[in-house]
Order: structure tokens, then C-alpha cells, then sequence
């Protein structure tokens, strides 16, 4: 088998090898983080008896946080244009590592304005080929500004507006290097994402989230200099559990996504339109009153007509989160 490695790593001897120990590792941390979260005695809440929602937004008296998560994916399959779910084929992997660091500060009460910064990792093989690549990836920047404020006694939930601005800093497929685009980074092309969300807490004991927002992509051009409008796509999240004052949060939902057909050249691809949907669960636990560990797992359902002309991937990620209480 012939390996090739296409970012700044120098060559290794068993491409399988490599794959294998990364995913030991990361079962191995994950596992420690755990036995580690388990243990430990009961602490404040960061977030101030509201739960955690989904790890990204600020508790009602934070005015800050910082946080680092490690996220790794693996492809198990896919979904065509009809519908149906294809295991991989046996013998490839397409797998991807990510790091991000994130900021999020409110600079006014109910505005909050953040950035995130992601290091991408790939690892991908056909029965005869192995590439490995990556690099920096898109630069995200979100706001959400709070019509209804989050509180633990108010019998309205939450209602925030949110929007999200992608820049296309990360290279692209259509730049790609290699034949299996391991250097492929990011999308291609800039992104505007108009969101609304909604959060409910029950006495600080339970919290409900729903989250629905849309993103509009700017024009870029294929591999063959092709003019390539991507269509709108729609993101929907739904999720449910319950918050304990030793400060845990569980919640467990939906994710469903969608996109309309592209246009290339002028002309909109017939059964090109895109939707998947996974199943999301959610942990956070307060280390102390200023740190927070996060957890997430998420996977395609491979379920037909649940998906179409997407890839399927069981998803990992572990955080942890410094926060800044708005009074000291």
C-alpha cells in the first residue's frame, strides 16, 4: 500500500498503525475524563443553577468564557440521492480530528458576541492509498442578543436571536493537493447563518432547548473553474434533560439538516438537494465555580429517508470551559 502524507508530518511506517493508536488515545481520554468527572465531589454551578443548554452560550452571570474541545468523527457510511443508507466500504476510513478554541464575552447585558478557531486533522484511505492531511479551517464568529433573559424562575423560556458569519480562512476541496483532499480545511466560501433560540428551565432542575437557524453561502469556484452557488441550508437542534445540583446537565435530542440543490455553471443539479439527521447527547459538569467540562456524542441515523447525499459519522468531543463571573 502506498502512503503519502500531505501536511507537516514527516512520513510514517504504518498508516493503520497511526489510525488505530489515535483512536486508542482518544477512547483512553475520554474513558479518564469520565472516571475523573465520577469521582469528584459536588461543586457550585457555573452557570448558575440554569444547566448548561448545549455548552454555547453564557450562564445569566457570566460575562465571559474561554474553552478548548477536541472533536474526532468517523465515517461509517452514507446516504444517496434516493435515500438509502451504504454501509463504507470495507477496507477505507475517512476520519477527522478537530481542535477549536473559542472565546464568548457580553460587552452589554442580553448581547453576547463570540469566535471560534479550528485546527482540522484528516485521515483518509481507499484499499490502496492512504493520505494524511490538514491545517486551520474556517474562522467563526457568532452574536446572539437575548429578547427574553434565561432565568431559573420565569415561566417564559428564553428567546434569543443569534447569528453566525463564516469566513472561508481554512483551503477548500477544490484547492486540495491531494487525491483524497485531506488538506481540505474548510468550505470555500463565506457564510451568513440567521438563527433563533429557545431555552427553557424548570427550577433549575430540567432544561428543553430548540434551535433553528439558516445559512446563506457566497459563490465560489470548483476544481475546474466552475461557478458554484451552494444552496441555502437549514439547521434544526432539539434537545431535552435534566440538571442536578451537583452540578451535572444531561440533555439528549435531535439534529436535522438540510440544503437545497446547487447551481453550477448557471444550472441547478437535479436530486441534488442534502439532509441528514442524528441523534445528540449532551453532558456538562462544574469542576469548580469557574471551570466546566463538556462532553458530546452524535450520530447519523442510518435510517433511509433520513438522509440524502450526505456522508454518516459517529462524532465525539470533550471540552473544558473557564468562565468569567460578571460580578467579582
Amino acid at each position: 500500500m502506498r502512503q503519502r502524507v500531505s501536511w507537516i508530518f514527516g512520513p510514517c511506517g504504518s498508516m493503520d498503525a497511526l489510525v488505530l493508536g489515535a483512536r486508542k488515545t482518544f477512547a483512553s481520554a475520554l474513558l479518564g475524563c469520565v472516571l475523573l468527572l465520577a469521582s469528584r465531589d459536588a461543586s457550585a454551578s457555573a452557570c448558575c443553577g440554569s444547566g448548561h443548554g448545549l455548552g454555547q452560550r453564557l450562564g445569566p452571570l457570566e460575562r465571559a468564557a474561554v474553552g478548548l474541545s477536541f472533536r474526532f468523527s468517523d465515517r461509517f457510511g452514507s446516504h444517496g440521492y434516493a435515500g438509502g443508507f451504504t454501509l463504507a466500504p470495507s477496507g477505507t476510513l475517512d476520519a477527522e480530528g478537530r481542535a477549536e478554541l473559542g472565546v464568548l464575552f457580553a460587552p452589554v447585558p442580553r448581547l453576547q458576541l463570540g469566535l471560534v478557531a479550528p485546527v482540522l486533522l484528516n485521515v483518509r484511505s481507499s484499499r490502496e492509498d492512504t493520505f494524511v492531511g490538514g491545517g486551520f479551517g474556517d474562522l467563526a464568529f457568532s452574536a446572539r442578543f437575548d429578547l427574553v433573559p434565561l432565568t431559573t424562575t420565569s415561566a417564559w423560556p428564553a428567546i434569543a436571536l443569534t447569528a453566525g458569519v463564516g469566513l472561508p480562512t481554512g483551503r477548500s476541496a477544490a484547492n486540495a493537493k491531494d487525491p483524497l483532499a485531506t488538506d481540505a480545511t474548510g468550505l470555500g466560501a463565506a457564510e451568513v447563518r440567521p438563527g433563533v433560540f429557545v431555552e427553557k428551565n424548570w427550577s433549575g432542575e430540567a432544561t428543553a432547548v430548540f434551535s433553528a437557524s439558516i445559512g446563506f453561502r457566497t459563490p465560489m469556484t470548483g476544481a475546474r473553474g466552475e461557478r458554484i452557488e451552494l444552496g441555502p441550508r437549514a439547521r434544526f437542534v432539539a434537545a431535552a434533560g435534566p440538571v442536578f445540583s451537583s452540578g451535572w446537565s444531561l440533555s439528549a435530542g435531535l439534529v436535522h439538516e438540510r440544503e437545497s440543490a446547487p447551481s453550477i455553471g448557471g444550472v441547478t443539479t437535479p436530486d441534488a438537494d442534502r439532509r441528514r439527521t442524528a441523534a445528540l447527547l449532551f453532558a456538562g459538569y462544574d469542576l469548580s465555580t469557574r471551570f466546566t467540562a463538556l462532553a458530546s456524542l452524535e450520530v447519523d441515523l442510518p435510517v433511509p429517508s433520513l438522509g440524502k447525499n450526505e456522508p454518516s459519522a459517529v462524532a465525539f468531543a470533550i471540552g473544558l470551559r473557564r468562565s468569567f463571573p460578571r460580578y467579582e
